[in-house]
């Protein structure tokens, strides 16, 4: 259930409607990639950025195209925010529309992670699973191969009722569910999407209990670099790359990479896509 800072979930659905695909990119002239990578997640994918970023593209072998739906907070099922910065859902965040209109590529893998945010907000198990598969099979209409990685349950298990309480008042403002039932609901979630998972053909990944320090659900800094290596290693290329160090003004520039549709205290910002290119022909784009 990764997530971080205070956040609400808008119940508007306009505010989750994105540019028409014919206006979400200024790619025309980028050559077609080797290579197309998607990331979909929350905040484990946000603090392990720069990391992802460095070892998709810039280490890469061949021009790469890099997708990505990720950020704190982030939700499956509606806009959410942390603070005073809004995101679309990631099914509705316009990501699938452009990457139904990309050409072939030789090589292509897709990851899904971060799952369990919709839980802590009060949303219902149904509705959270719901969203959850329409990705999946937006992937599998894609032919893209996936890695889904698993919630830490062992380690989220491990939360005493009164530790529960604290985090979700501290992280997540709003009625509380009782940890008897998050507990029941995160099992079933995970029950659905493993399931599902296998039976796709997906290779399937379950976090280690020493990921994880008192926080239970984001990746310690100290074990990233681990993590995420185990993480890539699943990738079906015949040169998966390997997570490095990154600089600080590296990675400062990586986080600062904007998404097609952000909020900042209510008004709406947009950065056609990709909102970075590189002199090989790669191209990020954030969704």
């Amino acid at each position: 259930m990764p997530c971080s800072g205070h956040w609400k979930m808008a119940e508007e659905a306009a505010a989750d409607d994105p540019l028409p695909p014919s206006r979400q990119t200024t790619a025309d002239a980028l050559p077609v990639p080797a290579r197309r990578i998607l990331i979909v997640g929350a905040s484990n994918v946000t603090l392990a950025f720069p990391l992802l970023l460095n070892a998709c593209v810039t280490q890469a072998p061949c021009p790469v195209q890099l997708f990505t739906a990720h950020g704190h907070g982030r939700s499956f099922c509606q806009r959410s925010f942390v603070l005073h910065r809004g995101l679309p859902s990631v099914i509705g965040c316009g990501i699938w529309e452009v990457l139904a209109l990309q050409p072939p590529v030789a090589e292509s893998w897709a990851l899904v992670t971060d799952l369990g945010n919709d839980l802590i907000y009060g949303r219902p198990i149904d509705m959270a699973w719901e969203r959850v598969l329409q990705v999946f099979r937006k992937i599998a209409e894609l032919k893209m191969p996936l890695t889904f990685v698993r919630p830490p349950l062992e380690r989220i298990l491990q939360l005493s009722e009164a530790r529960y309480k604290i985090i979700k008042q501290m992280l997540f403002p709003g009625p509380t569910v009782p940890w008897s039932r998050m507990c029941e609901q995160i099992v079933e979630l995970d029950r659905r999407a493993t399931e599902y998972a296998d039976h796709a053909g997906a290779r399937i990944l379950t976090p280690k209990v020493n990921w994880y320090g008192v926080d239970p659900i984001h990746i310690r800094k100290s074990r990233r670099l681990a993590a995420w290596n185990e993480i890539v290693s699943s990738w079906p290329f015949p040169d998966p790359p390997v997570v490095k160090p990154v600089g600080k003004t590296e990675a400062l520039r990586a986080w600062q990479s904007p998404p097609l549709e952000r909020s900042y205290w209510g008004r709406s910002y947009q950065t056609p896509q990709p909102c970075r290119t590189f002199a090989d022909g790669s191209s990020l784009w954030q969704y």
